[in-house]
This record gives structure tokens, C-alpha cells and sequence, in this order.
């Protein structure tokens, strides 16, 4: 079975078996690529975010999710992050997802540049709405 690259999860890079683990406790993992803008995710991901196993998320999609109160202080710490001037990216939000539900989402991520490849933010998710209730 061959993937293209735009639909590719992060399956690839954890075998099935940490997949079946990440997704009992709701772990989603991502990684923005900064050159190209290609965001990659897991199937937890997508989940934590109201979406199937098979959809396709864009970083511009993940953005149009976050509540609109919350978006420039999401936006702020990402460029903070990606500036180098805070080390790790950290974030708590609000989003809405596409059946209309509000969920509270934490979000962490680190930049990364492994030899040979392009400059990329990489990260985890998890829904944590029951934790702020």
C-alpha cells in the first residue's frame, strides 16, 4: 500500500502497536513542517479534534477550529516558539469541533531539525476537557 505524502499519518514513524496505546489515553501527536506548511498527525490527533481516522487536517484547518478568543494568544506562543524565544511550545484552548461541540485542548510542541531534514514544530495533544470541569 503506497500513502501520498499530504495524507500521511504519523503511523508511519510509530508502529501499530504505540498507535493502539496513544489512542486509549487520547495522546495525539503532530508535526508542522515550516518550510512547507504540511501538517502530519495521528489518528489520536484527529480525534481530539472531532475528525475520522481518514480525514485530512491542514494547519489552517487546526487554526479555524480554535475559538476565536483564544487564537492570537495560540498564534503568539507558536511564533514565540518557532522565534526561539520561549524553548518549548505550551498552549491551552478552546476549539469547536466540526459537530459543534466546545473541547479544551493542551497542546505541546518543541522545534526540531534532524540532520539532512527541514526545520519542522512537533508535538502532542491531548483533550483535556474533563480536567477543566
Amino acid at each position: 500500500m503506497r500513502l501520498s505524502h499530504r495524507t500521511l499519518d504519523l503511523a508511519i514513524i510509530c508502529d501499530d502497536h504505540w498507535d493502539v496505546v496513544f489512542n486509549q489515553i487520547g495522546l495525539g501527536f503532530w508535526e508542522l513542517s515550516l518550510p512547507t506548511g504540511i501538517l502530519r498527525s495521528s489518528t489520536s490527533f484527529k480525534k481530539n479534534f472531532g475528525y475520522p481516522a481518514d480525514g485530512v487536517l491542514t494547519y489552517e484547518t487546526i487554526l479555524g477550529l480554535i475559538l476565536p478568543e483564544d487564537l492570537d494568544r495560540v498564534q503568539d506562543d507558536i511564533e514565540l516558539t518557532i522565534s526561539n524565544e520561549q524553548r518549548i511550545y505550551h498552549s491551552i484552548y478552546r476549539i469547536r469541533r466540526p459537530d459543534g461541540e466546545i473541547r479544551w485542548i493542551r497542546a505541546d510542541g518543541i522545534m526540531s531539525q534532524p540532520d539532512g531534514e527541514s526545520l519542522k514544530l512537533i508535538g502532542t495533544t491531548m483533550d483535556v476537557t474533563d480536567l477543566k470541569k
